[in-house]
C-alpha cells in the first residue's frame, strides 16, 4: 500500500486534491499497527472477520482510484508531448471527454475528487469502528520483511529430508509389496495394501520411498502413481490410469468410459504392474475403483500386481478391498527430534545448535510426533536466529496451542501461517487459488504474485521483482508450505504441489475472498476440526453458483461443453479469474465487459477462436495467459492498450501467424512467452522499443521482404534473460545478420533453441549461420534443430566450457558428431532424428586415435544422460582402442547414470567401454537387432551390461 500512495501523491497534489489524500493516508496510518493482532483473532472472532473484510474492500477500491490516475496521466502526457502539467491535461481531458477508455472512466464516475472523499468517509468509519474491539498495537510491521535474514537459504534444506522413525514401515511395506501372496491363488486379482493415518502423519510420503525404492522398481513391470485428493468420477480416474499405462495424452480420443476401460484391460494384460491411489477419501471413489478397476480390469494382470491405497480412516481402505493395512502412528520423541533438527539447524554452527537444543526438544513435545507439523515448524525455527527469537515462539505456542487436548496439523500449521511476514502470508493465501494437487509453476506464480502486486511490499526498492518473488518461493518451500518438487537440468525447482492440508490452510485464510467451483469439486469432511474448503459440487455437468459475493478471486474447473457462470459477470471487483479446462470450453465476451478490475486472468486451453475485443477495457490487468488454445487465430488490436501488462503468456497457440502491430505500446511488459507458435510469421517491429522486457522466449527471422517485421538484429535494444527459441533461422540471407544480434554479448542467455528450416535453397548457409551465432560462454543448455549440413561442427562449440545440456534434433544430412567429449560440465546430451548418420567412432568422444599413450584423457567428465533416438541407419558405436586393451589413463563416461537407445533399428553392438561405467539405468527400445543380443544370460552384449541394476528392453 505505501508504494502505491507515494506513486499517487505526486499526482493528486497537482489535482488540487491533497488535503483529502493526506487525511486518507493519516486513517491508514492509524489503522496498520493494529492489523497483526486483527489478522490472528479474526480467525475465531467473527466481528473481527467482518471488520477486516470491510477494510479490504475498501483498500481495494482505493488501490483501483490510484490505478486508473498512474495510468491515465501518461497518456495524457503523450497526447499534449508532455508540454502542459498534469492538472491542465487533467482539465483537458475533463472538458473534451477524450475517448481514452480509463480517462473516459475518470469523467464518467463525476470526478476523482468525490470518489476519494467517499474512501475517505468509508475508511473513517471503519477505524471509528475498530476502536471497540482493543486492539493491540504491534510494531514489526515497520521492520524489513523477515525473507532472507542471513540463515542459510540453499537449495539443500529443500530436497526430501531423511525420514526418520519409519524404517520398519518401509522394509515391511516393500516385503508385502514384492512378495508372492498365498491369497493370490484362491481370489483372481491384484493384492490391495493399504497405509491408513490421520493427515500429516507421513503415508504419502512413506508411499513416495516404496514407490521410488529401486527393489520395487525391478520386480514390477510398470508403476503407476494417482493422486485422489479431489473427487473424481469414473472417466477422470480410468483417463489418468490409461494416461500412465499406455502413455496416451489427455487429450485421447478415448472419450468413452467403456472404451477407456477396455484400453486399461488391454495394456495391464500379462503384466506385473503395481498402482498406488494416493489421498482417497471419497467413498464415490472407493465405490468405483473397487467395482471396476481393481476387480473387472486390474484383475487381467500378472500374478503379483499390487494397489497400494493411503486413506486416513480404516473404513474408506476397506471400501477399496485392502486385505492389508498399515496404520502409520506418531513418531518417537527420538524420530521428531531428528526430523525437526535436521531443517530448523541446517547451516549453523555446533555452539549455536547446542545452545538451541533444549528450547527446541521442548518445541517438538508439542508437535505430538505428527511429521508434517514438525517440519513445519522446524522451517519456522529455522529463519528465527538467536535465543530470544527461539524462546518467544515456544511461549507463543504454548500459549496458543498449550491449553488444547489434541493438537492437530492444522493448528500448526495455522501458527506457523501466522509467523510469516505480511508479503509472504499474502503470496501463500493466494495459491487457494489452485485446486488440490494441482501442479504449480514456480515462474508462473511469480508473475501472478507479481500481478496482485505482492511483490511491491519489500522494503528493498533495489531488487527486481522476479528476484524477490524467487526468494518468497524459497523462503515458504523451507518452511514445508511447498513439497513435491520437479526441477530442471540445473537443479531448480520448476514446480512444485501442496500437501492437502496445507492446502486447506491456504483455503481457509481466504475462504470468503477466494473460491473455486466446478465439475466434481466437492466439499471435503470435516477432519481435524478444520473449516470445509470452498469447492462446490457441480450437478449435471452444471457449473454450480458459489454464495460467495464479494470474492476477489476465482477458479473454475471446467469439462468439454461447460461455461462460466452468468453470476460471474456482475462481480465487478473480481482481480483473479483463473480457468482449468479439459478442452473445447466456449468463451463468451460478455462474461468479461464488466470485469474491469481484473489483475490476472488465465483463459489458457479454453480452445476458443477469437479474444473479445473487450480486454483493452481491462486497464489493470498484469497478466493474461492464452496459452494453449490450438484454436486461437488472432488477437484483438485493442490488446495492445493494456498499458500495465507484465506478463503476456502466448505459448502453443498453433494457428497465430501475426501479433497486433502495436505491441510496442505495452510499455510494462516483462515477459512475452510465444514458444511453440511455429506458425508465427514474423514479430512486430514495436516490440524492439520494450525497454522492461526481460523474457522472450521466441524470436522469428522474417523474410527481407518484411519492412516492418522485427529482425534478428534488433535484440541489440532489449536486455533479454534465460530462454530464448531463435526460430527460421534459415530466413537469414547473409552473416551480417547473424551477427548483428551479437549472442556472444548476451551473458543472461544461459538456454539457446537454434531452430533452421528445410529450405533446400539455403542448406549451404546454415554452416555459414551457425558459426555467426556463437554465444556467449555463459551459456548452459543448446539445441540445434533442423540443420541442412554434414557436420555440426562451429568452432566455437568447444569453447562452451559451462554449457550442461545439449540436444542434436531433426538434421537429416549430419553424417557424424563433434568431439563433444572434450565439453567439461556437460550433464545431459540427446542425438535425435539424424537419418544420415551410420558410425558413432573415438571423434565422438574426443580422444585423438594417434595421441599419445602416456597422457590422461577422461571424456565425458560429468555426462549423467545419454540419449540415441530414431537414427535409423545408425549401425556402429566404437569406443577407443586405447580402452579396449585397457589403458587405465582414458576414462570414458565416469558418470554416465542413464543410457537409452530408442527405434535405432540397425545397431547391433554396443561399446566395449559400457563394462567400465557405474550405469544405473540402461532403456533399448524398438531396435530389434540390439534386443536380441542383449538377452539376459544368452546374447551376446549380455556380458557388457549385467552389472546394470535397472535394465529395461522393449517397453
Amino acid at each position: 500500500m505505501a508504494d502505491a500512495l507515494a506513486l499517487v501523491s505526486r499526482l493528486l497534489d497537482q489535482l488540487d486534491g491533497k488535503e483529502e489524500f493526506t487525511e486518507l493516508t493519516g486513517i491508514l496510518r492509524h489503522i496498520e499497527p493494529v492489523l497483526e493482532d486483527a489478522e490472528k483473532r479474526r480467525v475465531k472472532e467473527e466481528r473481527v472477520r467482518v471488520w477486516l473484510g470491510k477494510l479490504k474492500d475498501v483498500s481495494c477500491d482505493i488501490e483501483d482510484v490510484l490505478d486508473e490516475l498512474s495510468t491515465a496521466i501518461p497518456i495524457l502526457e503523450e497526447e499534449t508531448h508532455g508540454t502542459k502539467k498534469a492538472f491542465v491535461l487533467m482539465k483537458v481531458c475533463f472538458s473534451r471527454l477524450t475517448s481514452c477508455f480509463c480517462c473516459s472512466q475518470l469523467v464518467n464516475r463525476v470526478g476523482q475528487r468525490r470518489r476519494i472523499k467517499c474512501l475517505r468517509e468509508r475508511l473513517s468509519l471503519i477505524f471509528a469502528e475498530s476502536h471497540g474491539f482493543r486492539f493491540r498495537k504491534y510494531r514489526e510491521i515497520d521492520q524489513p520483511e523477515r525473507v532472507g535474514t542471513g540463515i542459510s537459504t540453499s537449495h539443500k534444506l529443500i530436497e526430501e529430508p531423511i525420514l526418520y522413525g519409519r524404517d520398519e514401515d518401509q522394509k515391511m511395506l516393500i516385503r508385502n509389496l514384492v512378495s508372492e501372496s498365498s491369497e493370490e491363488g484362491v481370489v483372481r486379482g491384484p493384492g490391495v495394501i493399504s497405509i491408513v493415518g490421520v493427515g500429516g502423519i507421513g503415508k504419502t510420503t512413506l508411499a513416495q520411498l516404496v514407490y521410488n525404492d529401486q527393489k520395487v522398481k525391478t520386480h514390477f513391470d510398470f508403476r503407476i502413481w494417482v493422486c485422489k485428493s479431489f473427487s473424481s468420477r469414473e472417466l477422470r480416474i480410468a483417463e489418468e490410469i490409461l494416461q500412465v499405462i499406455a502413455r496416451k495424452n489427455k487429450t485421447s480420443n478415448l472419450v468413452e468410459l467403456e472404451a477407456l476401460l477396455e484400453s486399461i484391460r488391454a495394456s495391464v494384460s500379462g503384466k506385473k504392474f503395481l498402482l498406488v491411489l494416493d489421498n482417497v477419501w471419497d467413498p464415490r471413489d472407493a465405490d468405483f475403483s473397487k467395482g471396476y478397476l481393481l476387480w473387472k480390469l486390474l484383475r487381467f494382470g500378472a500374478a503379483g500386481s499390487r494397489i497400494l491405497v493411503t486413506a486416513r480412516t480404516e473404513s474408506m481402505a476397506k471400501r477399496m478391498g485392502a486385505t492389508r493395512m498399515m496404520h502409520l502412528n506418531a513418531l518417537s520423541q527420538e524420530s521428531s527430534w531428528l526430523t525437526f533438527r535436521q531443517i530448523a539447524f541446517f547451516g549453523r554452527d555446533a555452539s549455536e545448535c547446542k545452545q538451541l537444543e533444549k528450547i527446541g526438544k521442548k518445541i517438538v513435545k508439542i508437535c505430538y510426533g505428527l511429521p508434517l507439523a514438525i517440519k513445519v515448524i522446524g522451517g519456522l525455527l529455522h529463519f528465527k536466529s538467536s535465543r530470544g527469537e527461539w524462546e518467544s515462539v515456544l511461549r507463543e505456542m504454548i500459549w496458543e496451542l498449550g491449553h488444547a487436548n489434541n493438537i492437530s496439523t492444522f493448528d500448526l500449521l495455522l501458527f506457523s501461517y501466522h509467523d510469516l511476514s505480511p508479503a509472504l502470508r499474502c503470496c501463500f493465501s493466494y495459491c487457494a487459488i489452485f485446486p488440490k494437487d494441482h501442479l504449480i509453476e514456480r515462474d508462473n506464480l511469480i508473475k501472478m504474485w507479481m500481478s496482485q502486486g505482492f511483490l511491491g511490499l519489500s522494503v528493498d526498492r533495489n531488487k527486481e521483482k522476479e528476484m524477490l518473488g524467487q526468494e518468497y518461493f524459497m523462503n515458504l518451500a523451507m518452511r514445508s508450505f511447498f513439497q513435491d518438487f520437479e526441477r530442471d537440468y540445473k537443479g531448480n525447482i520448476i514446480k512444485c504441489k501442496m500437501h492437502d492440508l496445507v492446502h486447506r490452510l491456504a483455503q481457509y485464510v481466504t475462504r470468503y475472498e477466494c473460491f473455486i467451483t466446478g465439475v466434481d469439486c466437492v466439499e471435503e469432511p470435516d477432519i481435524e476440526g478444520a473449516l470445509h474448503s470452498t469447492f462446490v459440487q457441480a450437478p449435471g455437468g452444471y457449473i454450480g453458483e458459489p454464495d460467495i459475493k464479494g470474492a476477489r478471486h476465482s477458479t473454475f474447473v471446467l469439462a468439454p461443453g461447460d461455461a462460466i457462470p452468468i453470476s460471474t459477470h456482475n462481480r465487478k471487483g473480481l482481480r483473479t479469474l483463473f480457468t482449468l479446462c479439459s478442452m473445447n470450453v466456449p468463451i463468451n465476451p460478455g462474461t468479461f465487459v464488466h470485469l474491469t478490475c481484473l489483475r490476472t486472468l488465465n483463459l489458457s486451453r479454453c480452445w476458443f477462436k477469437e479474444l473479445p475485443q473487450e480486454v483493452g477495457k481491462f486497464i489493470h490487468l498484469r497478466y493474461l495467459n492464452l496459452s494453449s488454445n490450438d484454436e486461437l487465430e488472432i488477437l484483438p488490436e485493442t490488446l495492445c492498450d493494456l498499458s500495465n501488462l507484465q506478463t503476456l503468456l502466448i505459448n502453443d497457440c498453433m494457428q497465430i501467424r501475426k501479433l497486433p502491430e502495436g505491441m510496442g505500446k505495452l510499455v510494462n511488459l516483462r515477459h512475452l512467452h510465444l514458444d511453440y507458435c511455429f506458425n508465427l510469421e514474423s514479430l512486430p517491429r514495436g516490440i524492439a522499443k520494450l525497454t522492461s522486457l526481460q523474457t522472450l522466449d521466441m524470436l522469428v527471422v522474417p523474410c527481407d521482404d518484411e519492412e516492418e517485421a522485427f529482425k534478428l538484429g534488433d535484440l541489440k535494444n532489449l536486455n533479454l534473460e534465460g530462454y530464448l527459441h531463435i526460430c527460421r533461422c534459415g530466413n537469414l540471407q547473409n552473416v551480417t545478420a547473424a551477427e548483428k544480434v551479437e549472442l556472444i554479448t548476451r551473458g543472461n542467455l544461459v538456454d539457446l533453441n537454434l531452430d533452421f528450416d528445410w529450405s533446400e535453397e539455403r542448406r549451404l548457409e546454415d554452416k555459414i549461420i551457425l558459426e555467426a551465432l556463437q554465444p556467449h560462454p555463459n551459456l548452459e543448455s543448446l539445441e540445434i534443430r533442423k540443420y541442412r549440413d554434414t557436420t555440426i561442427s562451429p568452432d566455437w562449440m568447444l569453447r562452451l566450457t559451462n554449457l550442461r545440456r545439449l540436444i542434436l534434433h531433426s538434421c537429416p544430412d549430419c553424417e557424424s558428431l563433434p568431439p563433444l567429449g572434450k565439453l567439461p560440465s556437460l550433464e545431459s546430451l540427446e542425438i535425435c532424428l539424424m537419418s544420415s548418420m551410420k558410425k558413432v567412432g573415438c571423434e565422438f568422444l574426443g580422444i585423438d586415435s594417434g595421441g599419445s599413450e602416456n597422457s590422461s584423457i577422461i571424456s565425458f567428465p560429468k555426462l549423467r544422460e545419454l540419449r540415441f533416438s530414431s537414427l535409423f541407419k545408425w549401425n556402429a558405436w566404437v569406443g577407443s582402442a586405447r580402452s579396449m586393451k585397457g589403458d587405465a589413463s582414458i576414462k570414458i563416461m565416469p558418470s554416465l547414470h542413464t543410457l537409452e537407445i530408442d527405434s535405432c533399428f540397425c545397431i547391433k553392438v554396443l561399446p566395449y567401454f559400457l563394462r567400465k561405467i557405474p550405469l544405473q539405468n540402461l532403456t533399448i527400445n524398438k531396435c530389434k537387432i540390439l534386443q536380441k543380443h542383449c538377452q539376459k544370460e544368452k546374447g551376446k552384449e549380455w556380458f557388457k551390461i549385467s552389472h546394470i541394476p535397472n535394465i529395461k528392453i522393449n517397453i
